[in-house]
């Protein structure tokens, strides 16, 4: 390191390194963390990079992991960060290009030896590596109570490091505005702050169960002093996420050279690709969301890592006392001029949180543009199910394709997606069907020519039309695939809580709504046969070529309420809209015989009377004409039959109206599956070890 761009084989070699792992104790004050702290080195951008980098630094840290408990070295890199820290808060808006550097490069070492610590030794062991000071190898023995004093330093006030640390972090990090020169530190912050809470991905492996409860970690940012600045936290990670700025090119970027000529040649970049010029993913938006989520993570990883750190403070210990959580749901969008109302908690009592007011068009739209990636759509969905200033302006704003498509999208590569990706975009779409403008308004989009939707060539649908399409086919390769009582659920009631205001449905869509109905009616004819016949072995279903008698009755079941609710929802569309949906009627029409096969469903007699309507219309018509009618001519004698048509005819059923309902204790969901996504779609790269404990967690 030192004057030199590094690169990360050189690192195993470097004089300075090799100082700061030995047993030579290095005291914060001595002028070794200059020299050790004026390099260029650039972040680990992928795994494969990550990897280079442990590689090269695998036997230092060993060596370090060895001698720190004797020279406290890492405590005193600590310190020097703090110290420099502190100078930048003292002037944040200074914007002082070394003294940002020098820190930047600090917390980067210190963030690369924690994520070391955390990967192999339980927190507490971590805490001591900070907290320790150091003293010679043939100083005397210490006394129990000086021994105490030693693995545990406290500052005056009686902070740990630990402590300190994550303060001085949130302190930049809300207080510190991010500039080209400060973008990194920003970055680096964002990062050691999500290291240092991963030691919930390797509790189990260290034999932490009740972590949460007993980390000084955990303690000190959820009941410390430094909760009470969950909404200013929130606020500023929300704001980072909603202003996706670029990332300015890195020091070292541009080559070796000498310490000034790198500076003044990284500052030239900043001045030359001034933030208008980049590109970012609202100018040069991504061809799918694979690509999107690499460029979210190459050209906006401030961006990216604080949804993820977001994620992380809000889904740990989901309860009152979480005020991430609270400030997070709370939040009130700045252009509302009326006046915050104070939280309450579920005792009644006002909880001192003021909710942080954001930008709520700034944050529609980053989340709009990010919605392809998972843990943009969780975010979305702890915004949409419990932030009503969110919700209330998701309800108002004029073009809410901008952020159906990129689900319907998701839920279109049902194949290719993640299971959990699946869930929540569904659940959602789910809660943007329960609101009453919503599903009347996207009948009133027009969208052309969908790149994405192969399945067929459609010119031009509706985005309703495009929403129950896709829904449709998901149910369809979740009943022959997969079986997931859950997901096919959610499909049924989001198409459902639709179907009310469904409006002049393409004859593409029409014609798949009954024609998976078909599909799923000719199944269940099947499965009954083989089980009457007494040859089950013939029967191909999901998962065994040999299911059992017990088996297929379940699944006969799920196919019989699965046609039921294909039923309610064509029903309450011929209830409600059918003069408006001419196609649907000329769907049932050309599969009339089908839906006598439904005879002993009550809702069935409902859509019998209309096909015995119009089938009788159109049969006075054909016998006028002499002959065979054509598609144009049917679909005018519907039109006719409709406007004569009175809906009072029909039997009275109730409004189908389904509402998400969060599970109890949905932590024991959220918070695993929220570090699944940290270890996937951040920054940051941990061991392979930790990729299977998150696969275990999720």
């Amino acid at each position: 390191m030192g004057i030199a761009v590094t690169k990360y084989s050189d690192i195993s070699t470097n004089e300075l390194v090799e100082r700061f792992c030995s047993n030579e104790i290095i005291c914060p004050n001595d002028p070794f963390w200059n020299q050790l702290l004026a390099f260029n080195i650039q972040i680990p951008t992928n795994v494969e990079e990550q990897l280079m980098l442990d590689s090269s630094t695998e036997a230092l840290l060993q060596k370090f992991l060895q001698n720190n408990p004797q020279t406290g070295n890492l405590g005193s890199l600590v310190q020097v960060f703090i110290t420099r820290a502190t100078e930048l808060l003292a002037e944040p808006n200074s914007d002082n290009v070394m003294l940002a550097w020098q820190s930047y490069n600090a917390l980067f070492v210190i963030r690369a030896v924690t994520k070391y610590l955390v990967e192999l030794v339980p927190e507490y062991e971590l805490c001591k590596h900070l907290d320790v000071q150091g003293r010679n190898v043939n100083s005397p023995p210490l006394s129990p109570s000086q021994e105490v004093t030693d693995t545990q330093t406290k500052s005056v006030s009686g902070e740990s490091r630990v402590e300190m640390l994550i303060d001085a972090l949130i302190g930049l990090i809300i207080d510190v505005p991010i500039t080209d020169n400060t973008y990194y530190l920003h970055l680096e912050c964002l990062n050691t702050l999500l290291v240092l809470m991963s030691v919930y991905m390797f509790a189990g492996a260290h034999g932490q169960a009740q972590l949460v409860e007993t980390s000084l970690i955990f303690r000190t940012l959820f009941q410390g002093r430094y909760s009470m600045h969950a909404s200013l936290l929130v606020k500023t990670l929300l704001t980072n996420l909603s202003a996706m700025l670029p990332a300015p090119p890195q020091f070292g970027a541009q080559g070796p050279g000498s310490l000034l000529i790198n500076i003044a040649s990284s500052i030239w970049n900043m001045l030359t690709f001034s933030p208008a010029a980049r590109q970012t993913i609202y100018t040069n938006p991504p061809v799918d969301r694979h690509e999107l989520l690499e460029r979210l993570k190459k050209e906006h990883p401030v961006a990216n890592q604080s949804c993820l750190l977001l994620l992380a403070l809000a889904n740990h210990c989901i309860h009152e006392d979480n005020l991430y959580r609270v400030a997070l749901l709370h939040c009130e969008d700045s252009q509302d001029t009326s006046t915050t109302t104070p939280h309450r908690d579920t005792n009644g009592s006002i909880t001192h949180l003021t909710p942080p007011r954001i930008d709520m068009a700034a944050l529609h739209k980053a989340l709009c543009a990010t919605a392809g990636c998972e843990h943009s759509t969780l975010l979305l969905y702890l915004m949409l199910h419990s932030c009503k200033a969110y919700k209330r302006h998701v309800s108002n704003v004029p073009h809410i394709e901008n952020l159906l498509v990129p689900i319907l999208q998701v839920l279109y590569n049902t194949p290719d997606s993640a299971s959990h990706h699946i869930y929540m975009s569904l659940i959602v779409l789910l809660i943007l069907t329960e609101d009453d403008s919503l599903i009347k308004n996207v009948h009133l989009i027009m969208l052309k020519n969908i790149p994405w939707y192969t399945e067929r060539s459609i010119s031009e649908v509706s985005l309703g039309g495009l929403v129950v399409l896709v829904l449709l086919r998901a149910l369809q390769y979740n009943m022959a695939r997969v079986r997931d009582k859950y997901l096919h659920t959610n499909c049924l009631a989001a198409i459902a809580n639709m179907s009310c205001e469904f409006r002049n449905l393409h004859p593409y869509v029409a014609q798949r709504l009954v024609s998976l109905f078909e599909i799923l009616t000719k199944r269940r004819a099947r499965l009954c046969t083989e089980i009457e016949g007494g040859d089950i072995n013939s029967i191909d279903l999901p998962h065994h070529a040999e299911e059992k008698t017990e088996e297929i009755m379940e699944h006969i079941a799920v196919l019989d309420e699965v046609l039921r609710m294909l039923l309610e929802i064509i029903n309450s569309c011929l209830t409600h809209q059918l003069s408006n949906n001419l196609n649907l009627v000329y769907a049932l029409l050309h599969k009339r015989q089908l839906f006598q096969h439904h005879a002993h469903h009550h809702i069935a007699q409902n859509i019998e009377m209309v096909i015995g309507y119009f089938s009788t219309r159109l049969q006075r018509v054909q016998e006028g004409a002499g002959g065979d009618l054509g598609v144009t001519e049917v679909l005018q004698c519907i039109k006719k039959g409709a406007e004569q048509w009175s809906s009072d005819r029909l039997k009275k059923f109730p409004d189908l109206k389904f509402r998400y309902v969060e599970e109890d204790r949905p932590e024991e969901f959220f918070t695993p599956y929220v570090w699944a996504l940290i270890n996937a779609c951040g920054n940051v790269y941990w061991a392979s070890e930790c990729a299977r404990t998150c696969d275990l967690l999720a």
